[in-house]
């Protein structure tokens, strides 16, 4: 394990764990904004804010992944160490973007299920939706920094 390679895991695992908490409290903020709004809700709207928070969650598994995979790796055995820095960019930058649309998707379908309780299934339904569709561009950027590490 190299230096580099630590610094790039901590960056890994640190930066994104800020963000990732950063968007679960707008979550969990615009949770209690809905059950202000609508009491009698407040069951499902905590249940809604803890399945979008373990939605918004799974960026962070992650970079997770990715940390460990670059502590895991011999340095010696790789073709050039600046693979490092790029696994991170690979992970970086395209899943800011995804934590950044997972984390706002949800904090509206919160938003809106307090304001319209009674359409709360067709936004979990189709916030569901599509968080998948945009965690699908993480999956595909997961398998790109797996091939830049073990390259």
């Amino acid at each position: 394990m190299s230096t580099l390679g630590l610094v790039w895991a901590w960056l890994a695992v640190g930066l994104w764990w800020i963000w990732a908490g950063f968007w679960e409290a707008l979550i969990w903020a615009a949770a209690m904004d809905a059950i202000l709004r609508n009491p009698d809700f407040k069951w499902k709207i905590m249940i809604f804010m803890i399945l979008f928070i373990a939605l918004d969650e799974t960026v962070a598994i992650y970079w997770l992944i990715i940390a460990l995979q670059i502590l895991w790796v011999d340095p010696a055995s790789m073709a050039n160490p600046h693979m490092y820095l790029a696994a991170w960019l690979a992970v970086g930058l395209p899943w800011l973007a995804v934590g950044i649309w997972e984390g706002y998707v949800a904090k509206t379908a919160v938003e809106n299920i307090g304001k319209n309780p009674e359409l709360s299934s067709t936004f979990m339904i189709y916030t569901i939706l599509g968080m998948a569709l945009v965690e699908s561009a993480a999956i595909y950027w997961l398998v790109v920094a797996f091939n830049l590490i073990w390259a």
